[in-house]
């Protein structure tokens, strides 16, 4: 719409300017001085959403222009980083045959329905677990055009899981690899956020991702548990890795073995998208 109005009185200036009006033309002059008020406004306007996203350029033209009608699937996830002695803890994947760390995605809370209605968002559910279709999970689709404010929404934390207990509880205490009472309550550290570029999927589709990491942090009481954990060995349900087998997701050349670490591992480990 404001492309539009843009347009219309954009070109009723550029009219007046080559052919201007009577001077006792008080309608035509009028309209010509709103005319301006308007596209300057709109004007102002875009040059302001430019400067707000002058670090994401690309992707504002991506998502503002190239993709706009284009629907994007968008998996919002946190990760767990969870260092004893300089090993790593990865459990290994519900889905597929591969290590990853402790976490998955953000669910949605009731309230969430209104802004998923105002932009069209349409929940994906090809994701399937041991309990069936995921529900509430916050891999969607969204149109380009709205894929900005969506993450403003989540960013803002509102009408949407905020902590990331609820997947160190079924990753680790519901599977018995660790104990109930110590680990009833922990703490951990945000450490940042890694935002995927706009990639083609797999299945030839546009798509993104957004991983919050966080550190755990360990206290007294748990720190002899996990130390012995470590000392027990890999197990099928988990390993323990240290950084040089995470960069290389997995391939081991001092041991030439294998053993099938997920990218996104690295991008919490890096904190960055990409090697």
């Amino acid at each position: 719409s404001n492309i539009i109005v843009l347009i219309i009185f954009g070109g009723f200036i550029a009219y007046r300017t080559i052919f201007p009006a009577q001077e006792n033309d008080s309608f035509s002059n009028t309209l010509f001085n709103i005319s301006i008020e308007l596209v300057g406004g709109i004007l102002l306007y875009g040059i302001l959403q430019v400067l707000q996203n002058i670090k994401l350029l690309r992707f504002y033209f991506q998502t503002q222009f190239l993709y706009r009608k284009k629907e994007i699937r968008l998996s919002i996830a946190y990760l767990f980083r969870i260092n004893v002695d300089g090993k790593y803890l990865l459990v290994k994947s519900r889905l597929k045959p591969v290590y990853q760390p402790v976490g998955g995605a953000f669910k949605t809370l009731p309230g969430s329905e209104k802004v998923f209605e105002k932009l069209q968002v349409r929940p994906d559910r090809l994701i399937e677990t041991e309990h069936g279709i995921a529900k509430e999970d916050l891999r969607v689709h969204v149109k380009g055009i709205n894929v900005i404010e969506f993450l403003e929404w989540f960013k803002s934390r509102e009408d949407r899981e905020l902590s990331p207990w609820r997947e160190f509880c079924e990753e680790l205490i519901s599977t018995g690899i660790l104990p109930w009472r110590q680990f009833r309550y922990i703490n951990y550290k945000f450490k940042g956020t890694v935002q995927s570029p706009i990639i083609t999927m797999d299945s030839g589709g546009k798509g993104m991702f957004l991983f919050e990491i966080y550190d755990l942090v360990i206290n007294d009481e748990q720190k002899p548990i996990l130390q012995e954990l470590l000392r027990n060995g890999n197990k099928e349900e988990y390993i323990w890795v240290d950084d040089y087998l995470i960069q290389r997701l997995g391939h081991d050349e001092r041991s030439k073995t294998f053993i099938q670490i997920s990218p996104q591992t690295r991008y919490a480990q890096n904190l960055k998208w990409g090697k």
